[in-house]
């Protein structure tokens, strides 16, 4: 019943004009199928042979009638036999061979087919930076994810698609809150103690955050492209210090036009909920945080019976706040073009109703990208778009928002309504209503419009001057608007079980907010390509300017007439405007030289000039170069016919990278309009001093050496790549403590002045093979980062209440008591320093049940001056693998995603101040009763101190894709027009094995109370159709 309550709910959110279609679309295909699998054809008997160009037998090669199920295998001596169509195409193919197609007939029914050693290995090209290149001869480290391998997971963003896929890219969730999931991005660590580490983002070429990648669907994208070298990545200068992400989207090919379909329907929940106690549990652990019976034996047996719900309710807050919600997303294309002129136009539809009630999502995208030539000249025009809505309650969400008054401020005393229709605030006990929020109300309070425009535009041209020299011209535009309107009503009045009004009626409020960014860039690039003998030459020289610029206006004002007016006219108190706007150039210069001997020996030399209007004048400008080389042995003559070795390449490289996210104005005295100055009685708003400026500052800088091979063995079945890095970033900048006398209320200036070390290793490999029908493979990747501040050049540790900043350690280490066990007897509470005397907790003596904590300084007494190095924020390895296999129509994969070695805080409140919900654990917490319970006693606010007894052991195994899909085949398709259908169900977060409980270990290092979103798990079916 539980599991038809559920379906019925999650089916009936989805809107009927989307299950209609996609039923006609289904019956449409069925009736077309059946048709099709009617129709005979006559049958011959097909039989042959199949050799290497060698003449060597080739056993188990595959022998399949294109666009059927029908197929076989070669024998040991390579011979054949299959009963096929008259008209039969046979496809004949073999793992490290090109595919060869014969046709059959009554007149050629015996075959001898050649296969030759498949070079598409040689051959395939990935993209880099103002380019592509062919994978074997890449010298720098560039991974790269085909998205049509996992453009059908069933995710809300697009982002996570490629969480676990690229050795060295670690990607962490903070929440899945419907359109505000944007995922952590790091690559190859964290270099900078500045701020923002996120990695360099580009669509088509043209510069993007990564929040937009969410924007875009998955049905839209080609390639990624990560490059984690400054070989890789030098070529973007100052903007890559963090690594680059390349996004190519889909283009035309000469063809006929084909329009391609991909739907799916989704069903959503949370990852993990907490077990949160019942009430008689909790009314129970109140009384020992207080000391009392502040729950009474009456009371305690009216929660047991159930007896009074209004007063002694038996609420779970988490199971009230999320529940199962439905999400669908449709793409529709059109590709195709001639000789010269090609297109692909795409539109898309993305609804998602959020776990979190009241909170949702929905997108509309377009694209087109058309390219056509004109004799020597080919022009293009890229176009995209999105407009986007996002639901959420008035009441922030993450932070001190809802998650925050589920975990401290709500107990399941207090129900979430009264029988008499009003909202719960308080139970039968006299705990203040002041105390409690009531999450479930704060969902339906007030009125929020978020609404996001995005559109990017880019036009080319590209003149081929003369063989091998092109000319190319872009210019780009990009804009943003974001436009949040937010009505916050009256205080609504708030009353007791019995009606009484426990409070007043306030005053409310809208706010208005608007957003606009737009960046404009003109890239100028010339190429030039050569070949003389065994010498290849490629070189390309390239100017860009790019000018960006931000406005913001805020509107505010009180006391609107009624709560059902929501404009600023409609309010007559209070009014405050404020507005800003932002801009910033940057001018840069780029070269690369690529060479390549017969294939066996290649070097690339980078070097870009960057000038950011960030930057002072006399450091305005800065160069970045890279050296990076390749040895291919096994292109030598002694590496030749080295079975099993197929390819081994030997590569190096060494590069330097800069950071330019450090503020607009970093290096300039600026001012700010918020000061109040008097004249006689006449006070008036006067210009003062914003920030101490410092016109000496200069670039962060980024050297990276890195070497590693790439190797594949049986004709390519197994593939094989490692590097081994080290990443300095050098002259961080950091606000130094100084003097009051000097800087007086003003934060300290920017100052060059920290170095941070990154050094790791990487190792992906990857097996795929074949026997007749059935083709299976396996892969995985590992990757391991230290990072490490090895110079703060005599600064003063940064403190934070739980993390720190100290040379020697990561950036961000845990920093906290450390926890030793727990007083459990006398002994325990008479430990002594080394002087003999007895170790108080700030000037207190412990008891029994309560944390026991080091002394560090050896003073007698326990205080945030005995805080250590408790952990590391960075994971020990990060690790993947897939396993996957087809056999004729069908076809399975699954992605598993893990950490080790990684810990994260998991705070819990042990006086229950604020009377919040308490997990499961404590259930076991210390007692007269149960003296070596796991948890400390309640009641004691030195139990409640961040320490190591709070960070818990975070690692995990993830099942985060997969899917069982079932390809038609194309004969039973020919009657109906339709190229090619497949029909899959998918699911993403199946299933996790981690020793943390209540809590999802997948979250930042900052999130320290558990006050995020939850992450989601999701369950779909969808259908891809190609016409």
């Amino acid at each position: 019943m539980k599991l038809k309550n559920f379906l019925k709910k999650a089916i009936c959110s989805v809107p009927i004009v989307v299950v209609r279609s996609i039923l006609l679309l289904c019956i449409y295909l069925s009736l077309g199928l059946v048709a099709r699998a009617a129709t005979q054809q006559r049958k011959i008997t097909v039989s042959g042979i199949v050799t290497d160009s060698s003449g060597e037998p080739v056993i188990g090669a595959s022998i399949t009638e294109k666009g059927t199920s029908n197929g076989t295998i070669s024998d040991v001596k390579g011979h054949f036999g299959i009963s096929v169509s008259s008209t039969a195409i046979l496809q004949i193919s073999f793992i490290g061979y090109r595919t060869e197609e014969v046709t059959a007939s009554p007149a050629k029914t015996s075959l001898k087919v050649i296969l030759r050693e498949n070079s598409e290995q040689l051959e395939e090209v990935v993209v880099v930076g103002y380019g592509v290149q062919k994978k074997a001869n890449l010298t720098g480290s560039v991974a790269s994810v085909n998205f049509k391998d996992v453009n059908t997971m069933p995710v809300a963003n697009t982002t996570n698609m490629l969480q676990g896929r690229l050795p060295g890219v670690v990607l962490t969730n903070n929440g899945a809150q419907a359109g505000k999931d944007t995922p952590e991005i790091r690559i190859r660590g964290v270099g900078t103690l500045s701020g923002n580490n996120d990695p360099m983002v580009l669509i088509d070429g043209v510069e993007a955050s990564v929040a937009q990648i969410a924007q875009i669907p998955a049905g839209d994208i080609d390639n990624v492209s990560v490059l984690k070298d400054a070989a890789s990545a030098s070529i973007y200068g100052v903007r890559a210090a963090n690594g680059v992400i390349l996004i190519t989207t889909k283009r035309g090919m000469e063809s006929k036009p084909a329009i391609s379909y991909s739907g799916s329907i989704a069903l959503q929940e949370a990852t993990v909920l907490p077990d949160y106690v019942g009430s008689y549990d909790w009314a129970k652990m109140y009384n020992d945080a207080q000391g009392t019976d502040f729950y009474t034996p009456e009371m305690l047996q009216k929660i047991q019976d159930g007896s009074d719900p209004d007063h002694f309710a038996n609420t779970d807050w988490a199971r009230e706040l999320f529940h199962t919600a439905a999400m669908h997303q449709h793409h529709l294309s059109v590709s195709g073009g001639g000789k010269d002129t090609h297109y692909m136009i795409s539109t898309s539809y993305f609804n998602q109703s959020g776990i979190l009630k009241e909170t949702g999502y929905e997108r509309f995208n377009f694209r087109s990208n058309v390219d056509a030539k004109l004799g020597i000249v080919k022009i293009g025009l890229n176009l995209a778009g999105s407009k986007e809505k996002t639901d959420a309650p008035v009441k922030n969400i993450t932070g001190d928002g809802l998650m925050r008054a589920l975990t401290w401020y709500t107990r399941p005393t207090v129900p979430v309504k009264y029988s008499n229709g009003h909202w719960g605030c308080v139970d039968g006990t006299s705990i203040s209503q002041t105390v409690f929020k009531n999450p479930v109300e704060e969902l339906y309070q007030g009125k929020k419009d978020d609404y996001s425009y995005h559109f990017d535009g880019n036009v080319f041209a590209e003149v081929d001057i003369w063989k091998g020299l092109k000319f190319r011209s872009s210019l780009a535009y990009k804009f943003f608007m974001n436009d949040v309107s937010t009505f916050v009503p009256k205080d609504m009045r708030v009353y007791d079980a019995d009606g009484n009004v426990l409070n007043t009626m306030g005053t409310n409020s809208v706010n208005d907010y608007h957003y606009l960014s737009t960046t404009y860039t003109n890239e100028n690039i010339l190429t030039y390509n050569v070949r003389i003998g065994k010498h290849e030459i490629a070189a390309l020289l390239g100017h860009s300017v790019q000018a960006w610029r931000e406005d913001l206006t805020n509107a505010y004002k009180e006391n609107l007439s009624t709560d059902n007016l929501y404009e600023l006219d409609a309010a007559t108190a209070n009014p405050n405007a404020t507005g800003s706007a932002a801009e910033y150039a940057l001018q840069s210069f780029f070269g690369r030289v690529n060479y390549n001997y017969d294939n066996r020996y290649l070097f690339e030399f980078n070097i870009r000039r960057d000038g950011s209007s960030r930057m002072p004048k006399a450091n305005r400008y800065a160069n970045f170069p890279s050296f990076s080389a390749a040895w291919v042995l096994t292109n030598e003559s002694f590496m030749q016919n080295v079975e099993p070795l197929t390819s081994f390449k030997l590569r190096g490289s060494w590069g330097k990278l800069g950071n330019q996210e450090i503020g607009n104005y970093s290096y300039a005295p600026t001012m700010a309009a918020k000061y109040n100055y008097y004249f006689g009685n006449q006070k008036v708003i006067g210009m003062a001093d914003n920030i101490v400026a410092n016109d000496k500052i200069k670039w962060e800088t980024t050297t990276i050496t890195d070497v590693g091979f790439d190797a594949s063995f049986w004709k390519g079945r197994i593939s094989i790549t490692f590097d081994w890095y080290n990443k300095l970033t050098s002259d961080i900048l950091l606000k130094l403590a100084m003097p009051y006398t000097y800087i007086g209320f003003l934060d300290a200036p920017l100052q060059n002045a920290g170095k941070v070390q990154n050094r790791g290793w990487e190792l992906s490999a990857n097996y795929f093979d074949h026997k007749g029908d059935f083709s299976w493979n396996v892969g995985f990747n590992l990757s391991s980062v230290r990072n490490k501040i090895v110079d703060d050049s005599g600064g003063i540790d940064q403190k934070w209440e739980t993390t720190i900043n100290r040379e020697g350690y990561p950036i961000g280490a845990y920093y906290g008591l450390k926890a030793i066990g727990i007083y459990r007897t006398e002994a325990d509470l008479n430990r002594t320093n080394s002087k003999g005397e007895v170790i108080k907790q700030d000037g207190t003596m412990p008891a029994l049940g309560d944390i026991m904590y080091e002394d560090t300084d050896d003073s007698g007494n326990v205080t945030s001056d005995d805080r250590v190095i408790i952990g590391n924020p960075f994971p020990k390895m990060s690790y993947s693998f897939n396993l996957g296999f087809s056999w004729k129509g069908i076809d399975v994969s699954t992605f598993w995603q893990g950490v080790a070695g990684i810990y994260r805080y998991n705070w819990s409140q042990a006086t229950i101040s604020n009377g919040g919900n308490m997990t499961t654990e404590w259930l076991d917490r210390w007692s007269e009763g149960n003296p070596n319970g796991s948890m400390p006693r309640l009641g004691n606010t030195e139990n409640e101190v961040y320490s190591s007894f709070w960070l818990k052991k975070s690692d995990y195994l993830r099942l985060k894709n997969m899917e069982i899909g079932y390809t038609f085949p194309a004969h039973w398709l020919k009657g109906i027009g339709v190229q090619n259908v497949r029909f899959y169900v998918a699911g993403t977060n199946l299933l996790t094995f981690t020793p943390l409980k209540n809590y999802d270990p997948e979250k930042s290092s900052g999130d320290m109370r558990n006050d995020v979103h939850p992450n989601t798990r999701t369950y779909s079916f969808g259908v891809n159709v190609k016409f």
